[in-house]
């Protein structure tokens, strides 16, 4: 599993053998401001526990350009 570690989920997922259970996967985040979960980002794999994945959310590229106010 360790090989997993660090690779997005979906594609962590597509590598376990047929047939194996798919795990739960508990989503970790630092809560924005406004209390809601973060949900842009690219959820990465952290560690995996007997049936449980922790994954995080990452800002792999820069956030999206906000509109300048003239």
């Amino acid at each position: 599993m360790l090989g997993l570690l660090g690779l997005p989920v979906e594609e962590a997922l597509s590598s376990l053998p047929d047939g194996s259970p798919r795990p739960e996967i508990l989503e970790i985040s630092a809560p924005l401001r406004d209390g809601e979960k973060r949900a842009s980002g690219t959820l990465r794999l952290l560690s995996c526990r007997e049936g449980v994945w922790i994954a995080a959310r990452f800002l792999d590229q820069d956030p999206p350009a906000q509109k300048e106010e003239t």
